[in-house]
C-alpha cells in the first residue's frame, strides 16, 4: 500500500508541475513516461491542421481533427509495414477502451496500400477509425512527422491544439499518464 501512496504523491507533484507549464526537467518525475517528456505549455500549443482527409476504407467519406474538438484527442500515425507499429497497436486498443466516451482517437495511415492498411486493422481488429495518407501528405503538415518517424503519436488538447508529441513506439502506461494530465487540465484542475 505504501508504493500505491507514494506513486500516487509522485504523480501529484508531477501533475502540478506539468500543468502549469514546467519545464522538461520538472515532468522527469512522470511515472511510467520517458525522461523530459512533459504536455506543451497551454499558452505554446499551436493548432493541428484541420484538413479533412478520406477515411480509411471509404474513400468518398472524409475525417479531420476538427472531428475530435471538445475533448482530448489521441492522432496515432501508423504504416502495415511498421514493426514498432504492430507492436504498440494492442496498448493503443487498451487505452482507446479505458478512455472510450472521454477521449477521441483518430488513426492516420501514413505511406501503405489500402488493402494492407485494411489488413491490419482487421488483424489487430483496431477500435477507433484511421483516415488513408498514402502520400504522406497530411502527416507533413504537423512537422516532423512521416514513413522515417513511425509510429508517430499527437495528443491534443480539448481545443484541438498538440499538447504532445510522441516520436516512436509509446505503452499504455505512458499514454495514460499523459491523458488524465490532460482530461485533468480540461478540468481546471
Amino acid at each position: 500500500m505504501s508504493r500505491l501512496v507514494a506513486l500516487l504523491a509522485t504523480l501529484a507533484l508531477a501533475t502540478a508541475a506539468c500543468s502549469g507549464g514546467a519545464s522538461a526537467a520538472d515532468c522527469e518525475r512522470l511515472p511510467g513516461v520517458r525522461p523530459g517528456l512533459c504536455p506543451i505549455a497551454a499558452e505554446d500549443r499551436e493548432p493541428a491542421p484541420e484538413r479533412a482527409v478520406p477515411v480509411l476504407g471509404d474513400e468518398t467519406a472524409e475525417r479531420s481533427v476538427a472531428d475530435l474538438a471538445g475533448a482530448p484527442a489521441v492522432l496515432n500515425f501508423w504504416g502495415s509495414w511498421c514493426g514498432p507499429c504492430r507492436t504498440e497497436q494492442p496498448e493503443l486498443n487498451q487505452v482507446a477502451e479505458r478512455f472510450e466516451g472521454r477521449v477521441g482517437f483518430l488513426g492516420v495511415n501514413v505511406d501503405d496500400p489500402t488493402p494492407n492498411a485494411l489488413a491490419f486493422v482487421r488483424e489487430f481488429d483496431v477500435p477507433y477509425g484511421s483516415v488513408h495518407d498514402p502520400a504522406g501528405s497530411y502527416a507533413a503538415a504537423f512537422g516532423g512527422i512521416g514513413p522515417s518517424v513511425m509510429p508517430s503519436t499527437l495528443l491534443l488538447d480539448e481545443r484541438g491544439r498538440v499538447a504532445v508529441r510522441l516520436f516512436g513506439s509509446t505503452d499504455e502506461t505512458e499514454l495514460t499518464v499523459l491523458l488524465d494530465l490532460l482530461l485533468e487540465e480540461g478540468q481546471g484542475g
